[in-house]
């Protein structure tokens, strides 16, 4: 059964973190997300998560883009009839070339049609499994002891694997004693495209000392010294991020035989293009695996979803305990870590319930298009 969108309202929203978040781009006090619920002429709503960032920094694509992109968008939705979430992408690609405004709104579609047939994401995706292994990113330390601190934290929380952030400065010898400080941990790091390929004798120290896998430590567009560089690394996998922001860069990552790839469904273009990543990916033997965003409860159901997929939860994904990341989220569901996992929503669609209260507090900025 087809559904007819009738009306988009777009809440703009200022999520406050517990504590900053620090990367080598920058550092984030404040989060803006935006929640897009369409409502379809049966009454049904489907909710979806914009999660690009303030600035350029990680990006090209702010969150200011991402709603004017929406603006054009969704009037040329309204009164669109829709088969199934796959077509709702296809008539999505050619709109436009900013993927995190086309993520957030094919989002609110696949939740619409799992309400309709009464089916969760991950049942509609062919995902399996009750419950996904998680990973927590922790921010550019300061201070060694900092550093301490926070992985001891991290692995009382039950954490399966630990990512650090890190910065051209960040001193070798802590991350070199932190892993053998914790042996049992499987550590990964991300240098959010801040060092250079002058910078080859760290990233070895880095493979020896027992680093799973490093993401993203040269620019956005060095694809040949990515690929060079995961030649030159015998344990080490490399994982591009902020290379990736569609399914062609995907495909550019495969085909120059990187490690693995940090697929976010925000940035390369919604659920329908990662579930097509993964594909890639695996009949590539090139390792996916599910990045985090910063995002609400809405955009962290989606990525569990995807977790499921085969393949894509062997590297422990980015998804945190809802507590973990902001004073106040958007749904009423508070999953908990046990023994390094979250539970898959089992709910019709994304499984998971807005807290308007929450909303209504967040809010900075509301627009309806009917």
């Amino acid at each position: 059964m087809p559904l007819t969108i009738k009306q988009v309202t777009v809440y703009q929203l200022a999520m406050q973190l517990k504590t900053p978040f620090k990367t080598a781009h920058d550092v984030t006090w404040q989060r803006p997300l935006s929640l897009l619920k369409v409502t379809f002429t049966n009454g049904i709503e489907g909710f979806g998560e914009v999660a690009s960032f303030a600035d350029a920094a990680y990006t090209a694509e702010t969150h200011a883009i991402s709603l004017a992109t929406l603006a054009q968008l969704i009037p040329a939705s309204i009164g669109l009839t829709i088969d199934d979430p796959q077509t709702f992408a296809t008539w999505l690609a050619p709109q436009t070339a900013w993927s995190f405004a086309k993520a957030a709104f094919e989002m609110a579609i696949w939740d619409g049609f799992g309400k309709l047939n009464q089916q969760s994401l991950v049942t509609m995706l062919g995902g399996r499994g009750a419950n996904v292994k998680v990973g927590i990113a922790l921010g550019v330390a300061d201070s060694e002891g900092q550093l301490q601190k926070d992985v001891a934290a991290a692995v009382t929380q039950g954490y399966q694997r630990i990512k650090l952030k890190l910065n051209p400065t960040t001193p070798l010898t802590w991350l070199q004693q932190i892993v053998a400080a914790n042996p049992t941990i499987l550590f990964s790091a991300d240098a959010n495209a801040s060092w250079t390929p002058t910078d080859m004798a760290k990233i070895q120290a880095l493979d020896q000392a027992g680093f799973y896998l490093l993401e993203q430590p040269f620019g956005a567009d060095a694809w040949q010294a990515h690929f060079a560089l995961q030649k030159q690394l015998p344990q080490l996998k490399i994982s591009l991020d902020e290379s990736l922001n569609n399914l062609g860069d995907v495909k550019t990552a495969i085909a120059g035989s990187v490690g693995a790839l940090t697929l976010k469904q925000g940035k390369i273009g919604g659920i329908t293009a990662t579930v097509k990543a993964i594909e890639l990916a695996n009949t590539a033997a090139v390792l996916p695996w599910i990045g985090g965003m910063l995002s609400s409860g809405v955009g962290r159901a989606a990525d569990l979803a995807l977790a499921t997929l085969p393949n894509a939860n062997i590297f422990p994904s980015d998804s945190s305990a809802s507590e973990r990341y902001f004073e106040q989220d958007i749904i009423m569901e508070q999953p908990q870590i046990i023994a390094g996992n979250l539970p898959v929503p089992t709910q019709p669609g994304l499984g998971i319930t807005i807290d308007w209260s929450a909303v209504k507090q967040l809010l900075v900025g509301q627009k309806e298009y009917n």
